[in-house]
């Protein structure tokens, strides 16, 4: 694709009016096929580059802005925005919506953690939090966690050893797992838990799109669930004092 100039278009859609949108996005095949969005990581998606070479994934809101500014001849897949901000997050790369239309939007690195849990920027019930990120919608703590969901979630994480803690709230209607990966932890790693934490939803909430799965690797997102809760889950070996971790205790 060319560089692109990033400014918000004129007819940008507004960022919340993307959390139920369904995206079109091009990938590196001109086989005429469309894939199962599933089984691709990032690297399969087609990138651009802005006017300082930095690259971003390019996403489309319709076929026609496809055409008129997406790579020529490219195969493409459809799926949620949400899905798609999911995993622009997990590899810290950002999403330009119509890149080159009138519609076009750059969403940032900073803001791609909310819009994958459904927090939408613009509600008027906002929480103070990070202040360049803009108002965001309020975390809640649970009035209670139903079973088997609660059990199955729990039981998940137990498997999944690089998650060292994880926080689990309400974000409107839906539900919003917080993970804090160990520190060793790479990209495929977070791939596991969000593809593990999914089917435990689909399974038990109908749903994968019920519950978002937020890296937060991000400090000031992770201070934000902490502050709103203790963790849902934590590894046992992390609750061991300095003296045992010294001594192997």
């Amino acid at each position: 694709m060319m560089d692109e100039d990033l400014r918000t278009g004129p007819d940008a859609p507004r960022l919340d009016a993307l959390l139920d949108a369904e995206l079109l996005v091009p990938i590196r095949s001109s086989s005429g096929e469309m894939p199962d969005p599933a089984l691709l990581d990032t690297d399969a998606f087609r990138h651009g580059t802005d006017g300082d070479g930095e690259r971003f994934i390019a996403a489309f809101t319709s076929p026609d802005v496809l055409t008129a500014h997406g790579p020529p001849g490219s195969d493409h897949v459809r799926m949620p925005a949400r899905d798609l901000f999911e995993r622009a997050d997990a590899a810290h790369q950002r999403v330009v919506v119509d890149p080159g239309a009138s519609s076009q939007v750059q969403i940032s690195t900073g803001v791609l953690p909310f819009l994958a849990a459904g927090i939408d920027p613009n509600r008027p019930d906002a929480m103070r939090a990070r202040r360049p990120l803009g108002e965001l919608a309020i975390l809640e703590v649970p009035e209670q966690i139903p079973d088997p969901f609660g059990r199955e979630l729990r039981a998940a994480l137990e498997d999944l050893p690089q998650v060292e803690r994880a926080w689990l709230l309400r974000a409107g209607t839906a539900w919003t797992a917080g993970i804090q990966m160990a520190p060793d932890a790479v990209l495929g790693d977070f791939d596991a838990v969000r593809n593990r934490l999914h089917a435990v939803a689909t399974e038990h909430l109908g749903s994968r799109r019920l519950l978002a799965v937020t890296d937060l690797r991000a400090p000031a997102l992770r201070e934000m669930y902490d502050a709103t809760a203790a963790p849902f889950f934590v590894r046992r070996d992390q609750g061991k004092g300095l003296l045992g971790r010294l001594f192997g205790g």
